[in-house]
């Protein structure tokens, strides 16, 4: 992997003085000249933060990104946006130092803006909201904003009517009342929604209810943690009633019914959590009444660790699959024990499966290995994800894993004495898409297995807590993966495993910021 011209020259321009004339350069050179003082820490720069504050710098940048930025401030969103009322897209990631009043500065007058994010603004309230105004703006995220509410999101609906997607996750602030505003101001518009873990919530089944009544063109909505835990206790037996005629993508992630919620027959694709308690034929005739479902994310977790708990989750395993075995498309099993058959049928009977995820004490590694077995001919070819940790394996599995599963774009295998540089160097050889490893507690790793990985694979997030990894491997990836994003790597103790030297020249090599 290499960087590309654009990019080598934006470094070579952030290590030199800094002058006015850049304030010239084509607008999409200035777009990413930003985002890389953003991301390498430089906005704070005395030359830098005068070149950003000038008048023609700003003037016509269409995109504001500032990701995990503690330099940015209330200040600068004024002087990049005073002259700039062409934004289109504002993004604002965790960034602490930003308050209501940066953000009514960045969207004041700003009426050609499309899309809006504040995620994770937690110092945020319904002030920063005041100012919104745009005939254009028809995506909205205030994901992780604890401290706005519903009548600010009001406020923001009421003044504009043209928001059609709208994530609202981890938003603690919301009550019911949100949901109905929702259905009165943009009900025919709606097009995504999410509202992902809300705590505030009264009588979410009828808020529900109604505002899928009121939307009949959502086509994607996500529902993860949304009912209360009651439902899990058996305390209510209705059925949950969810309407539209285009519902297309459905996440229940989270949410454990007795009774899978009343869908319309339009839903493709569907995140469903399972724990063994259901009654597997009445799921499975359910679902087999969506005539166009065509992919199911199952997870499968065991919530009482006992027996019979156990014993529930693989029946329900051997009842879900040879039925619909050919819609799901990513499995996820978090079961003390799987038993033989349920196993054998995720490695046979699952032709569609792109993401596998193993929680699992003991199983059957032969059965495993089989699933591997044939190199690109094998069953898992198709994988892009792995997810396996705390398990007993030989080499020969693991070995067949690094054969087989050469499409894996994901790949964690944690706290496994039995992986090694040999394994890495495998991996290496015929996993070219890999781009997220988690290799945490794998002592035997050492910097030369991490080597082939970081020269062959077009790395972006690597984890390697409590493996021999010294300043060697950072050094490496800082030369052979400029795309990494993310690196896990300090040692479960708290004490720092790598110099600064090495982890400040991996940022510095970097095109994104790398959060460490």
């Amino acid at each position: 992997m290499v960087k590309s011209l654009l990019n080598l020259c934006l470094s070579a321009i952030c290590q030199h003085e800094l002058n006015d004339d850049i304030s010239f350069i084509p607008v999409e050179c200035k777009q990413k000249l930003l985002e890389f003082f953003s991301s390498h820490d430089q906005l704070s720069a005395s030359d830098c933060s005068t070149l950003v504050s000038s008048e023609y710098f700003s003037s016509n940048i269409p995109f504001l990104t500032f990701y995990l930025s503690t330099e940015l401030t209330d200040e600068m969103l004024k002087s990049l946006t005073s002259n700039n009322k062409l934004v289109e897209k504002i993004t604002l990631v965790d960034c602490p130092n930003v308050s209501d009043h940066g953000a009514k500065t960045v969207t004041s007058g700003q009426i050609l803006l499309r899309q809006l994010e504040f995620r994770a603004m937690h110092q945020l309230t319904d002030e920063a909201l005041e100012h919104i105004y745009s005939p254009f703006l028809y995506s909205v995220d205030f994901s992780g904003c604890g401290k706005i509410t519903s009548a600010g999101i009001r406020v923001l609906l009421e003044r504009n009517p043209s928001i059609c997607c709208l994530y609202l996750n981890h938003c603690r602030g919301l009550d019911d009342q949100v949901l109905y505003d929702i259905a009165h101001f943009v009900g025919k518009r709606l097009h995504t929604l999410e509202l992902d873990f809300p705590t505030s919530l009264s009588d979410p089944a009828s808020a529900l209810q109604y505002l899928s009544s009121q939307c009949p063109n959502v086509s994607q909505l996500s529902l993860a943690r949304f009912f209360h835990e009651s439902i899990e206790d058996g305390v209510e037996n209705s059925r949950f009633i969810i309407d539209g005629i285009n519902l297309r993508k459905v996440d229940l992630y989270g949410n454990y019914f007795l009774q899978i919620p009343q869908l319309p027959p339009t839903v493709q694709s569907i995140r469903l959590s399972v724990s063994g308690d259901e009654d597997g034929e009445q799921l499975v005739a359910t679902l087999l009444e969506q005539p166009y479902l065509s992919s199911i994310n199952l997870i499968v977790s065991v919530r009482e660790a006992n027996i019979q708990a156990v014993d529930n989750a693989n029946s329900l395993l051997c009842t879900i699959i040879p039925l619909l075995g050919q819609k799901i498309t990513k499995i996820q099993i978090s079961v003390p024990r799987l038993f033989d058959e349920p196993l054998r049928l995720v490695t046979e009977c699952l032709p569609n499966l792109s993401h596998l995820s193993l929680e699992v004490n003991h199983l059957n590694t032969n059965i495993l290995q089989k699933y591997f077995a044939g190199g690109s001919k094998s069953n898992a070819s198709k994988l892009r994800s792995l997810k396996i940790c705390r398990m007993r394996m030989t080499y020969r599995v693991l070995f067949a894993i690094a054969r087989g599963a050469r499409n894996l774009v994901d790949l964690e295998t944690s706290h496994m004495y039995s992986v090694d540089d040999r394994f890495l160097c495998l991996l290496g050889g015929n996993c070219r898409q890999l781009r997220c490893l988690n290799i945490n507690g794998c002592k035997y790793v050492s910097d030369k297995g991490l080597a082939v990985l970081a020269r062959r694979c077009p790395l972006q997030e690597v984890r390697i807590r409590g493996t021999a990894c010294t300043d060697k491997s950072i050094y490496i990836l800082a030369q052979f993966c400029p795309d990494l994003e993310w690196i896990s790597y300090a040692d479960y103790s708290g004490r720092p495993k790598f110099s600064d030297a090495a982890l400040q020249c991996l940022r510095d090599s970097c095109i994104q910021r790398v959060i460490c």
